[in-house]
């Protein structure tokens, strides 16, 4: 034992692995025993985490990588999946297993993450303080209030797990001249998730103009042009490796509403009194869950989050107000300061769109933890007893304030825990530096003890509140497997039609069945379109729609739980927990039907919403400039030859849409195939998500596909039509080009051995 012991000694990368590995299964374990092996949460975690592991585990093993249909309608999975999960390790390592098996194995992961972030800071830190400090930095950054508060979200702590590793190359490449650790950073983050990567970008230039050229002592222009040079080459052939997934997901995106919605300046310049008081909170106290808030807000999901378990704020606060700081880390902790009290500033990260999301503070955090273990490396340095003691201070003001104003406060039994655990931790502190901080051994093993017991206290406090975040005697973890997964795992797709669930919730993604609504928001730009067009709009789910929106999405099968089974019903089973009955509606039409008559989108938008579906089963909306395209081929629509627009004649435009419409239907990941008789030259409606992507041939013959609010509509001609699309993503053949071409670059350049010369 003492031998290995001694040899673990030599490995100070594997103790800090392992001890953070440890604190993250003392916080996890029970949790996970408590679920038989399952681990759940709530919301978010039980229908999307789970949801899209599993049904990219099995896409990837079953080869439908490009187009899936079991993302809502049909989307492509590379643009919809890479902010999630496509190019990160641990879902690669997850990819050992059955996708069965993963709500079994995301709580062990889960712990995986939180070694890797403890190890990947430790890089950072131990090249600054001692090995001991650094060891305390590891577990402040990998259990921050930014992690308990984000646990909703498993996908959020690769992006942590990960980002320091760009500021130890950043630190490699500019101060120590040594190529190629920072282009592989910028290639494994790049990869992680496209979009936190892009807001990490924008911040590491800010830190480095800070760090290397405002604060370098070297002429500055020469330097900037130094410095800059640096980066530009090994960031540029760090994205360039990562295209195989960067190039096809920020092409995608682009299109997305969420993106291209804007904040404007003129309104955004300062946040409301209760967001700088939760602020505030959240530098003093531990986070809490962002759909059941204790105070100020009933619920937030823009993850205000800053608290460092056991000192908070206090050794920041310590660190700035001594005389043996350094510039640079001043200037870049104040300047973080001022962005996140500006909400036009803040949303720089997130490129402005109108969302006031802080997911950037991580990133903050990172560097409040540097500032703090720089005071646990030397306290004898540092004005630590007055700043502790203002923390304190400060803590029971915020406190005394919110009881003070009970209307305030929105559940009093549990503001009372987070507050008592945020100021004990200041008084352990003031202790833990009065008594010991002399005798260095004894100092740093407290201090290790008291950080893991509040890593532990504070990441466990959260799981349990998000396990409890809508009743305080929640499902079990086996009974919301049951209803999360078990409830479509004896079903198949039954394309050309599709599933409807009692809410979406993603119940049919795990067996990637083809329905009708999703809850996410990176699927097809298309889709978005078509529920604009339906007057509803889409933030992060598919809504219900009007009535017509089932019929013209071909929904067939309507996924229901019942108190018993039902001897009308399609199929009847249990899930495990429930009784789950599922009804077809026969008169359904498939996936592919055609129209003789057309109307335009400025028409359509003059409908009121609730006929809007109504009317697009009527007749084919084309948008007004594709108009001298159908009219050739299609009659205008006329309500006195053709009806009003009601639902009293939604069975009879049904009927009237069967009469050109086929089951025939062949598809796979990058084509399907109908085959459909009219009885004139018509055009034929396919509810999938428009994208450029597709090519279709009628008949052998290409033709071009009409985006008809989102969807897709193409000629045929009077008689047989065997109709074919065929998907070809040329974005995703451009990334992987790209991708190769970076990688001999990068080869050519690491394996060149004399040292960068930029500078």
């Amino acid at each position: 034992m003492r031998s290995l012991c001694r040899r673990l000694r030599l490995h100070p990368y594997l103790m800090v692995f392992v001890a953070n590995l440890l604190v993250a299964l003392v916080s996890f374990c029970p949790f996970i025993l408590r679920g038989k092996g399952l681990f759940t949460l709530c919301a978010d975690f039980n229908s999307q985490e789970l949801a899209f592991n599993m049904l990219c585990n099995s896409a990837i093993k079953s080869g439908d990588v490009l187009w899936n249909w079991g993302l809502d309608i049909g989307s492509d999975l590379i643009s919809s999946m890479s902010f999630y999960n496509l190019g990160s390790p641990f879902f690669w390592l997850s990819l050992i297993f059955p996708a069965s098996v993963f709500p079994w194995l995301i709580g062990w992961i889960f712990t995986l993450k939180y070694a890797v972030a403890g190890l990947t800071s430790y890089l950072f830190f131990q090249r600054y303080v001692s090995r001991r400090s650094a060891f305390l930095g590891s577990m402040l950054y990998a259990f921050s209030g930014f992690q308990c508060c984000n646990l909703l979200f498993y996908h959020f702590h690769d992006v942590v797990a990960l980002f320091p590793l760009l500021v130890v190359g950043l630190d490699l490449l500019l101060r120590e001249k040594r190529r190629g650790f920072f282009l592989a950073a910028v290639a494994i983050n790049a990869l992680v998730n496209y979009f936190f990567f892009i807001g990490e970008v924008i911040f590491l230039v800010l830190y480095v103009l800070i760090r290397f050229v405002l604060c370098a002592g070297k002429p500055y222009f020469k330097r900037f042009v130094q410095v800059v040079s640096a980066c530009v080459v090994e960031g540029t052939l760090g994205v360039g490796i990562a295209c195989v997934l960067f190039f096809p997901s920020i092409y995608s995106v682009i299109a997305n509403p969420r993106v291209s919605d804007h904040m404007s300046l003129a309104d955004n310049l300062v946040f409301d009194a209760s967001n700088y008081l939760q602020m505030l909170r959240a530098l003093f106290f531990p986070a809490e869950i962002m759909n059941s808030m204790t105070a100020v807000m009933d619920w937030n999901f823009y993850s205000i989050a800053l608290y460092l378990p056991l000192t908070g704020i206090a050794l920041v606060l310590c660190y700035l107000f001594s005389r043996r700081h350094e510039r640079w880390l001043v200037l870049m902790l104040g300047l973080c300061t001022l962005i996140a009290l500006c909400p036009f500033a803040n949303n720089v990260f997130v490129l402005f769109t109108s969302e006031p999301y802080r997911r950037w503070y991580y990133m903050f955090i990172f560097f409040l933890v540097f500032a703090t273990i720089q005071v646990f490396d030397a306290p004898d340095r540092y004005p630590w007893r007055h700043t502790i003691a203002a923390s304190f201070v400060i803590s029971i003001g915020i406190t005394v304030y919110l009881y003070l104003h009970p209307d305030m406060i929105r559940r009093p039994s549990r503001l009372a825990l987070i507050s008592a655990v945020g100021i004990g931790g200041y008084c352990l502190l003031f202790l833990l530096f009065q008594l010991l901080r002399r005798n260095r051994k004894w100092f740093f093993r407290s201090a290790a003890l008291l950080t893991a017991v509040f890593c532990v206290l504070t990441t466990a406090m959260n799981i349990e509140f998000y396990y409890k975040a809508f009743s305080d005697t929640p499902a079990s973890s086996q009974e919301v497997y049951n209803e999360a997964i078990g409830s479509s795992q004896p079903l198949s797709n039954q394309l050309p039609y599709r599933y409807h669930f009692w809410d979406v919730m993603n119940r049919g993604m795990p067996a990637g069945l083809s329905e009708r609504s999703s809850f996410t928001s990176t699927v097809s730009s298309s889709i978005f379109t078509f529920y604009d067009a339906l007057g509803i709009g889409r933030h992060t789910t598919s809504e219900e729609g009007p009535d017509g929106t089932n019929e013209l999405l071909s929904v067939r099968y309507y996924v229901t739980l019942a108190d018993a089974p039902d001897d009308s019903a399609w199929m009847s089973y249990s899930n495990g927990s429930q009784q789950v009955n599922i009804y077809e509606d026969t008169s359904a039409l498939p996936i592919g039907f055609c129209y003789d008559t057309y109307m335009t989108g400025s028409e359509l938008e003059a409908i009121e919403p609730a006929e809007r579906a109504h009317a697009m089963l009527k007749t084919l909306v084309v948008s007004d400039e594709d108009v001298d395209k159908v009219s050739d081929v299609l009659r205008h629509y006329d309500a006195s030859v053709d009806g009003e627009i009601s639902g009293e004649s939604k069975a009879a435009d049904m009927n009237r849409r069967r009469e050109a419409c086929s089951e025939t239907f062949d598809y796979g990941t990058d084509f399907f195939r109908s085959e459909i008789t009219s009885a004139s030259d018509q055009y034929a409606f396919f509810s999938v998500p428009y994208d450029k992507s597709w090519h279709a041939t009628v008949n052998g013959e290409p033709v071009e596909i009409l985006k008809v609010n989102g969807l897709m509509a193409v000629p045929v001609s009077a008689g047989y039509n065997f109709i074919q699309f065929r998907y070809s993503p040329t974005p995703l053949w451009i990334g992987i080009g790209l991708s190769i071409f970076s990688l001999i670059l990068s080869l050519i350049y690491v394996k060149c051995r004399r040292k960068a010369s930029v500078y």
